[in-house]
C-alpha cells in the first residue's frame, strides 16, 4: 500500500487542505500540555508537527513514516531544531521503553496492515502517565472521498473488490475498543468535525489524477472514457446543473486517547 502514497506533492495537494484544520483539533483533544517529547507516527509531509511546533516553544517533536519521500519534504518544512524526522516502521519503533512524553497519530492507523501491533508500539515508547491519541476519517465521514466512491459505484460494481480502500478503524467505538485492548487507561473517544471550501469543480477532482491514495490509483487504472464518465458524474453530484464555481465539503474523525498505566 505504500506504493499509493510515494508522491509527497500530490499527496500535499489532496490532502494537505484537510490534514491542516483536524490536526489542531487532535492535538486540543490530546491533552498534552505544553512541554515535553512527543512522537509523531505516520506524519507524512509533517502537518502535525507543524501545529504541534506553533502550539509550544517546549515541545521536542520527532515525527516517523516508512515512506522517504514524505519524511524528505517534511525535513524540507522546517527549521525549527526542535522537530526533527526520520524514517521508521510503525510496527517497530526504533525507540527504547518510555522514550516519550506523548505519541500521536493522525489519519494514519486505517492504513496500516496490523493496527494493534502499532498502538502496542505507541505505548511501549511512551512514559507511564504520557497520552496516547489518534484519529481516522470516520466510514463516511470524508465527502470529498466517500461521494467519489458512491458514484464510482454506481458505475462500477466491481468497485470494492478493485479499489484498495481502507476497511478497519472506521466505525464509532472501533478505536477505543483498540485502546482498551492495547492496555491504555481513561480511554475516551470523540468525533472531530471540519470543513474545507474548493473554489472549482477542477480544485476538487484535479489531485484525483495524480495516483495518490486509493482514489487516485482507482482513477489511474481507469480508461480515459471511464475516467470522464466518472467525473462527469461527480460534477453533477456536487453542482447539479448550476455553472462551476466554489463549494464546501465537510469531514469528520474519530478521535481516541488514553493514557500509559504505571504512574505514580
Amino acid at each position: 500500500m505504500a506504493e499509493m502514497f510515494s508522491n509527497a506533492l500530490a499527496y500535499e495537494d489532496m490532502m494537505g487542505r484537510w490534514s491542516v484544520r483536524l490536526a489542531p483539533l487532535l492535538v486540543k483533544f490530546a491533552h498534552i500540555g505544553d512541554r515535553g517529547r512527543i512522537l509523531d507516527v505516520g506524519c507524512g509531509t509533517g502537518s502535525l508537527a507543524k501545529i504541534l511546533a506553533a502550539e509550544s516553544s517546549l515541545f521536542e517533536i520527532v515525527g516517523i513514516d516508512p515512506v522517504q519521500a514524505f519524511i524528505e519534504y517534511a525535513r524540507a518544512q522546517f527549521t525549527n531544531p526542535r522537530v526533527s524526522f526520520e524514517r521508521a516502521n510503525a510496527l517497530d519503533l526504533p525507540y527504547s521503553q518510555g522514550s516519550f512524553d506523548h505519541a500521536l497519530s493522525m489519519l494514519v492507523l486505517m492504513f496500516i496492515p496490523e493496527p494493534e501491533k502499532a498502538a502496542r508500539e505507541m505505548l511501549r515508547v511512551t512514559r507511564p502517565g504520557g497520552t496516547v491519541a489518534a484519529c481516522t476519517w470516520d466510514r463516511v465521514g470524508l465527502e470529498m472521498t466517500s461521494l467519489f466512491w458512491e458514484e464510482a459505484l454506481k458505475l462500477d460494481p466491481e468497485v470494492e473488490t478493485r479499489a484498495e480502500r481502507p476497511r478497519r478503524l472506521k466505525e464509532p467505538g472501533e478505536l477505543a475498543a483498540l485502546w482498551r485492548a492495547t492496555g491504555l487507561e481513561h480511554v475516551q473517544e470523540s468525533t472531530l468535525e471540519i470543513s474545507t471550501d474548493f473554489v472549482s469543480f477542477d480544485d476538487y477532482w484535479r489531485p484525483f489524477l495524480k495516483g495518490v491514495g486509493p482514489h487516485g490509483v482507482y482513477v489511474a487504472d481507469l480508461s480515459a472514457e471511464q475516467r470522464d464518465t466518472l467525473r462527469d458524474a461527480i460534477r453533477k453530484r456536487l453542482l447539479g446543473d448550476s455553472p462551476d464555481g466554489p463549494f464546501s465539503l465537510r469531514a469528520k474523525a474519530l478521535a481516541v486517547r488514553g493514557v500509559v498505566s504505571g504512574a505514580q
